[in-house]
């Protein structure tokens, strides 16, 4: 999802997943080192020193929590309420709401020429409540089921922290050059690990196809396009800068699903992933509208520009 590389791999992931499942449980126990190197390597994109200064990161860290939690969250909490019923949907639910954004955000951005600024402090920012808030939403909407709550407290720690040091020591260790050159291919293959995990647990499930798995794709839709219309609009009221809306658009409509549908495997049970799964594809079908946009938006500045050098 992150380039063609990645995004082929997303495919085969789902498809090897769902009609070739017998490799699911060596893959599941792969699932928690994968998250723990993607976010690594993810992390190399930092300058040096970057976290030194937390109150520079503050407005940024802001609108990352306003825009990762209280809208896109609230969204797949309002739905999820409303429309499922299955209790395991509902905690995979949860954990979508609760994590924070994809990790994609930080290569898609530079991409579509987002506010670098805004997208580095919101990633940082997001991922630091985390470890408050994954747990905290967990008690707050699955206190009546049964959950592991110590799993709950120490995965999204040991997903988070334990990626930071590694991409440190990459650094101290001079192999972060090494690192990046491969970074798409190392990504693509942890991805790959996780949605190959995902789907081969769940391909008994996804072939009788439950109402409820129409339930997570009309919220996973219903969210993301609610998100990017009321961003949009408010980047026209507002008269807001392309690159700002672009950064503010990634903050709330990509969430990370892989991170959701691990912990989900590790604390809850493979039926939990599903709604991460499902999520991922809309992501996916996202990404591929951001990059569409931002090929509009060049096309109309070169237009523009070379209008206005015709009239001079």
């Amino acid at each position: 999802m992150k380039t063609s590389i990645s995004g082929l791999l997303f495919i085969m992931a789902l498809a090897l997943g769902l009609f070739l499942p017998q490799a699911g449980a060596v893959a599941s126990m792969l699932v928690l080192p994968a998250l723990a190197v993607a976010l690594a390597v993810t992390l190399l994109r930092f300058p040096a020193g970057y976290l030194k200064k937390p109150g520079d990161l503050l407005a940024g860290t802001l609108w990352g929590i306003l825009m990762n939690y209280l809208l896109l969250g609230n969204l797949i909490l309002l739905g999820g309420l409303f429309l499922i019923r299955d209790e395991k949907f509902w905690e995979g639910m949860v954990l979508l709401a609760a994590v924070p954004p994809s990790a994609l955000v930080l290569s898609l951005g530079e991409r579509i020429k987002s506010a670098r600024g805004l997208i580095l402090a919101g990633f940082a920012g997001t991922y630091a409540g985390a470890l408050i808030l994954i747990p905290l939403i967990g008690i707050a909407f699955l206190k009546f089921f049964p959950v592991h709550y110590d799993r709950l407290f120490i995965l999204p720690f040991g997903l988070i922290v334990l990626p930071l040091l590694i991409s440190r020591f990459l650094v101290d260790q001079d192999l972060d050059e090494w690192v990046n050159k491969h970074e798409k291919l190392i990504t693509g293959i942890c991805l790959f690990i996780v949605f190959y995990a995902l789907t081969a647990g769940n391909a008994e499930l996804i072939r009788q196809w439950p109402d409820d798995i129409v339930s997570v794709a009309v919220i996973a839709c219903g969210a993301t396009v609610i998100s990017s219309l009321f961003l949009l609009m408010a980047g026209r009221l507002y008269n807001l800068s392309y690159p700002g809306v672009s950064s503010l658009l990634l903050l709330a409509t990509m969430k990370n699903c892989s991170l959701a549908g691990g912990i989900a495997i590790y604390v809850f049970n493979n039926e939990a992933g599903v709604p991460a799964l499902v999520f991922a594809v809309f992501m996916f079908l996202n990404i591929v509208w951001l990059n569409a946009r931002d090929i509009y938006h060049q096309k109309r500045q070169h237009s523009d520009s070379t209008g206005a050098t015709g009239d001079i």
